[in-house]
């Protein structure tokens, strides 16, 4: 019953973007409201007070500025772009488990892997290139496929290995993926303009891998000295040994060679940018409408269209049912940036953030824009809403700071948020893998994180002496 409502209320919200009507507006409304009372019992207690905090200052809003009835319903459903990506993203990563391309990920790294700092880079890559294609799904695939692999190497503390290697890789894209949802809000929220990020994004976050690279590399060699040669040459033969056993099982799955997926993001993000730069239609909705086509044909091409159907439906599914928290606190953080727009009450948080930059310094306040969506995150506030929160708040012609450099301090303060907050999917998801507490995750991710944000600000200086 919840997933028929969640797909009717993503289903009416695409159509009434192509063919906008005030009766498809009303509707979608009244069933945003109906599933806030619906999943209101069924969500955690901490959801329910952060959702209730949203509902109550939207409503104190507009009763304040005596806004007509017709507002407290119509308020509802304004981030429903929102969930719609994340409703529909995880359909793009079945093309991958299909293929079964582990497989030969799992064989390249035992027959030619040797060193675990390499091991350390191949797995932060492999979690880059994945996340900036399948997003969250990127977590579970990588850690499964490297996690077999730990035991022929020389790694004291592997859970921190591989959770720090697949947690930093994750992260960098983030900042600019069409997959990753955050981009989808801040674009829509700022305006700016996707492809003109893209040129700076995608090269930073290639530098924040590098960083990442060099610092594994280090804590690798010295782990070595620590470790002694006997037991590299005792790990060396055990895998030696697991390579000869992968190799039947790489046989049957040859065909599928990962650099299909390396040409399907390219194809993928070609596409956005063709469609964002030739129709006028929404960043959000251009990702929405083009994960399910992009992965069906993906599966046609490795003879799994049928796999695709039947998976695709029960993974939407399930996927769904478990999406009823974010649906909970989205619409009602939602709620409350529409009675902020309907009442004007943007205006004055925008003058009461004028006066704190004022007081502390432009620069000062540009380099703690990235600091907000990190301390929302230790809060409970997932960095997407956090950072629809702040978009709605943030004035950048205001403030005298560009769309561009705006949005770009908020998208690299986010992929802090994805390595730090003890409360989003990212740790949650990894402290089920590895049995390990949100907070131990948070705590391995400190010394990177510290690094990375050193160079956002360095980044945020330079483009606004530039500017």
């Amino acid at each position: 019953m919840k997933q028929a409502i969640f797909i009717g209320a993503i289903a009416a919200y695409l159509v009434s973007v192509v063919y906008p009507s005030d009766l498809l507006k009303w509707t979608i409304s009244i069933v945003s409201l109906c599933i806030v009372l619906m999943v209101f019992g069924s969500v955690k207690r901490f959801v329910q007070g952060l959702g209730i905090v949203f509902l109550v200052t939207g409503m104190s809003l507009l009763w304040v500025h005596r806004a007509p009835w017709s507002s407290y319903i119509i308020g509802f459903g304004n981030m429903l772009n929102i969930l719609s990506l994340f409703a529909l993203i995880p359909l793009i990563a079945l093309p991958i488990e299909l293929g079964q391309y582990a497989f030969r990920v799992q064989h390249m790294i035992q027959s030619k892997i040797k060193h675990s700092g390499v091991l350390y880079a191949i797995t932060s890559l492999m979690s880059y290139i994945l996340s900036s294609f399948m997003n969250v799904a990127t977590l579970p695939m990588v850690y499964h496929t490297i996690r077999p692999a730990l035991g022929l190497y020389p790694i004291e503390k592997k859970e921190r290995f591989i959770s720090r290697a697949i947690t930093h890789g994750y992260s960098m894209p983030i900042v600019w993926t069409p997959v990753a949802p955050i981009v989808g809000v801040i674009v829509e929220m700022t305006g700016v303009r996707w492809s003109s990020i893209l040129p700076i994004m995608i090269p930073f976050s290639l530098l924040g891998l590098v960083l990442d690279w060099f610092m594994g590399q280090r804590v690798a060699n010295r782990r070595a000295r620590l470790i002694g040669q006997l037991a590299l040459d005792e790990t060396s033969a055990v895998r030696e040994s697991a390579v000869e056993s992968g190799l039947q099982q790489l046989e049957r799955n040859k065909k599928n060679h990962p650099m299909h997926i390396i040409v399907a993001i390219i194809v993928f993000n070609g596409l956005l940018f063709v469609l964002e730069t030739f129709t006028s239609f929404s960043f959000l909705l251009l990702v929405s409408m083009l994960v399910i086509p992009f992965a069906f044909l993906w599966s046609l091409l490795l003879g799994k269209g049928r796999a695709f159907i039947v998976e695709g439906k029960a993974m939407l599914s399930g996927h769904l049912l478990k999406m009823r928290e974010q649906f909970f606190v989205f619409l009602s953080a939602g709620f409350l940036i529409a009675s902020i727009q309907a009442t004007g009450a943007g205006h004055g948080i925008n003058l009461s953030i004028i006066a704190i930059k004022d007081f502390i310094g432009a620069d000062m306040f540009l380099l703690c824009i990235p600091l907000i969506p990190l301390a929302l995150a230790f809060i409970g506030l997932h960095p997407a809403v956090g950072l629809a929160l702040t978009a709605e708040s943030l004035n950048p012609q205001s403030l005298g700071i560009s769309v561009e450099l705006t949005a770009i301090a908020m998208l690299t303060g986010a992929a802090t948020a994805f390595l730090m907050g003890p409360y989003n999917a990212t740790a949650g998801m990894m402290s089920s893998l590895t049995s390990e507490s949100p907070y131990q995750i948070s705590n391995w991710n400190v010394p990177f994180t510290t690094a990375y944000i050193l160079l956002a600000m360095v980044l945020l200086m330079v483009l606004k002496n530039m500017g």
